[in-house]
């Protein structure tokens, strides 16, 4: 069974009595542990359907199931919840708190959720181990660079074991090198841990980490097809 599907999903932003829609009739359906990237031009509506999929916006129309019950049905707790546990989010903006700790950053989330306080000073320094940080754990995140920074925000993306990671062009404000460092961790949670991966990108080196490619146009799902020549991450995480 997917692990998501929608159909003839829609969305209608509407500013002073002038609809514009950002989405048309997307349908497509996403198997646990799959890696999907999304592209397209901008103003073609990838992060809004992004941002749908992760509960971060809502849907004018059409049908939304993950796990095979339609969002619907949810209640505004459940979707909080689900949120919370099932799903990790990563951000071009990195979105951490300057003046706290990587530590303190990455344990935020764990605040929200009902994991026993006791558990979260091992689980954050699981999440910060499997991005290669564990020796920026106590820096605070004003000095870090980019992509430490961006590689932080993957950890606390992490850190409540979701089942699905969305990454809105998470290489963005990166350098080419920081860029493939973060692509690397991006696809090793794919392959070696099985997590399913929506990413959105403008870029086609970036999008080629990803197991299948759609993209959108004007709104409209323009393609849907398999990488045959993808890019695989190398086997040590670069410092």
């Amino acid at each position: 069974m997917p692990l998501i599907e929608i159909k003839d999903l829609e969305k209608i932003y509407t500013t002073d009595g002038v609809k514009t829609p950002a989405l048309e009739g997307v349908s497509l359906s996403i198997e646990p542990g799959e890696f999907l990237a999304i592209m397209g031009p901008s103003g073609s509506g990838k992060s809004t359907l992004l941002h749908i999929l992760g509960f971060l916006d809502d849907y004018t129309k059409g049908e939304y199931r993950l796990d095979g019950k339609i969002i619907d049905n949810y209640s505004k707790e459940e979707i909080a919840q689900i949120r919370n546990q099932k799903m990790g989010f990563i951000f071009q903006s990195f979105n951490l708190l300057p003046r706290a700790t990587v530590f303190e950053n990455i344990k935020l989330p764990l605040i929200y959720s009902q994991t026993p306080e006791k558990k979260w000073v091992n689980l954050v320094i699981e999440a910060i181990s499997s991005v290669g940080l564990s020796h920026r754990l106590d820096y605070e995140a004003s000095r870090l660079s980019g992509g430490e920074k961006q590689r932080v925000a993957i950890a606390r993306a992490l850190v409540n074991n979701p089942q699905v990671i969305f990454a809105d062009e998470p290489t963005g404000n990166l350098d080419s090198k920081s860029g493939q460092i973060i692509m690397d961790i991006i696809q090793k949670l794919s392959i070696d841990q099985k997590r399913t991966v929506i990413l959105v990108t403008h870029e086609t080196y970036t999008s080629e980490y990803a197991e299948r490619i759609i993209t959108l146009k004007d709104g409209r799902m323009n393609s849907d097809r398999k990488v045959t020549e993808r890019h695989i991450a190398g086997d040590k995480f670069h410092k």
